[in-house]
């Protein structure tokens, strides 16, 4: 019934003009990534869409301010009535909000069931042959090269991905055709609502410790993913991680296989470093692509980064598999061009490049880092991290330790818990001890109590020629909205 509905709902036009309106799709944390990509999906498929989120901020009037860049109807969670003056007909609720949250039990009182966002995403997409990015590493950028190649095909691809893509200034796009590109999630077992035709699995490392207590429940939880393919579904796979190896030699999937290093379907080979991109440094790479044993053509990226050349692999395997000639997928993963805070640069200012990265887990900033001296050589680099989450800076302590020496400096602020309860006192404690550890190695680094005082430190200690990389899940992109702030202040002085 609720499949027969959704599909009724489409291609309804939405009147921005109207000051009320049927509002079917309730979306409550609005504002958190995942939440506002699928938010721009309902746009597109012409739904209409009411969000919610504490971070709505308050006009002069009082009342919550319309968000122009979602284009869609947002309050305050204290704004009840106006949420519910007409009753949703799908309410889908961020992992974010606690189930005591007030507005679920509204919504329960009123006979809805709220969904999870994958759930939302399932019922969204159910017309779709779901191509699902699932993993550690990679996800979104992967999703992103899919999708751009499978729009260079002409397939008008639906997209849902965990980043804004910089060609598009969009997340979340509902396109004409059969396929949707999904990122996939495996945090509290979200990926098994979808619906996969093809499993993209770029690697598994441990991660989320707050939600799988072993190694072992990790990869079944991915087994299980897998198996939600149909028997003539296709999964793509990283050869070079062992338990996605180990996942794919259980599956009963048609399986095809990618690696940088060789002995897989598909292979980089002949890697080189081109100009151009970022004020004449290298940005742009090359590779020659191996198919087995036949070289079937050289893959241009604009991004960066070896970590990169894995994800194109990625990319055009599951293109391939979906039905893309090579050439096609060669062509349209040389118009990739990025994701935001993904290796961003943010721009040149007095003499220092600023980049920003979501970079999180040991390994992304190891990676990131890494990228960074490349496209910079002989550049001082300035790493300002903002770690996230206690249990994974916990698990994972010396991993961070070892992959932030890779920079000449570090500024770390306090852990951010992130779902977890901590004591402000015990984030700064853990972040300190960091701080030491990196220190007693052989490094330098310095906690930083809050953005302002990581200005103040950049104001006094950058220099020309440095290259200063934000990384975290967190708040640190803000710096470099302050940055341009300050820059235009002085400009108007």
């Amino acid at each position: 019934m609720k499949n027969d509905m959704l599909s009724e709902n489409k291609g309804r036009l939405i009147d921005s003009s109207a000051s009320v309106r049927k509002c079917p799709w309730l979306l409550i944390g609005a504002l958190g990534a995942g939440m506002r990509a699928f938010g721009e999906l309902l746009l597109d498929a012409g739904e209409s869409v009411t969000g919610t989120d504490h971070d709505v901020e308050f006009g002069q009037s009082g009342r919550p301010e319309l968000n122009n860049s979602l284009s869609f109807r947002l309050f305050h969670p204290d704004q009840a009535e106006q949420i519910f003056a007409d009753t949703p007909e799908y309410v889908v609720c961020s992992s974010a909000v606690p189930e005591s949250c007030p507005l679920l039990q509204r919504c329960r009182s009123l006979g809805l069931t709220p969904m999870s966002l994958s759930q939302g995403l399932n019922l969204l997409l159910s017309s779709r042959q779901q191509a699902c990015v699932a993993g550690t590493h990679g996800k979104t950028t992967t999703s992103g090269m899919t999708w751009c190649i499978l729009q260079e095909a002409g397939r008008n691809p639906s997209a849902y991905v965990g980043g804004v893509m910089r060609n598009r200034s969009r997340s979340g796009i509902f396109g004409s055709g059969t396929v949707a590109v999904v990122e996939s999630c495996e945090y509290r077992q979200s990926f098994l609502h979808l619906s996969p035709r093809t499993v993209v699995l770029t690697g598994i490392e441990p991660d989320h410790f707050d939600c799988f207590t072993s190694q072992a429940e990790c990869d079944q939880t991915f087994h299980d993913f897998v198996a939600r393919l149909p028997t003539d579904g296709t999964l793509v796979f990283n050869h070079d991680c062992m338990r996605s190896a180990a996942i794919a030699a259980t599956s009963r999937r048609r399986t095809i296989s990618f690696s940088r290093h060789g002995d897989a379907d598909w292979n980089a080979v002949s890697c080189e470093s081109g100009p151009g991109g970022i004020h004449g440094h290298s940005q742009r790479q090359t590779f020659l692509l191996r198919n087995r044993t036949h070289d079937v053509g050289l893959v241009q990226l604009q991004v960066p980064g070896l970590h990169n050349r894995q994800n194109a692999l990625a990319a055009i395997a599951a293109a391939v598999a979906i039905g893309v000639s090579v050439e096609t997928a060669i062509r349209g993963i040389a118009a990739y061009a990025g994701i935001q805070r993904r290796f961003e640069h943010r721009g040149q200012r007095f003499g220092i490049d600023w980049i920003d990265d979501y970079a999180h887990h040991p390994t992304a900033i190891r990676a990131t880092l890494e990228t960074a001296r490349s496209v910079f050589p002989n550049r001082r680099l300035v790493a300002v991290f903002e770690p996230h989450q206690l249990s994974r800076v916990s698990a994972l302590f010396e991993d961070f330790r070892s992959a932030l020496s890779l920079a000449d400096e570090c500024l770390i602020l306090p852990v951010l818990p992130a779902r977890e309860m901590a004591s402000n006192a015990h984030c700064r404690r853990i972040s300190g001890t960091l701080v030491r550890r990196i220190s007693e190695s052989g490094g330098s680094a310095f906690l930083m109590t809050n953005l302002d005082q990581i200005l103040a430190r950049l104001d006094h200690s950058g220099r020309p020629g440095d290259v200063v990389i934000t990384m975290g899940a967190g708040r640190t992109y803000q710096i470099h909205d302050e940055i341009h702030r300050r820059l235009q202040r002085n400009s108007a002085a």
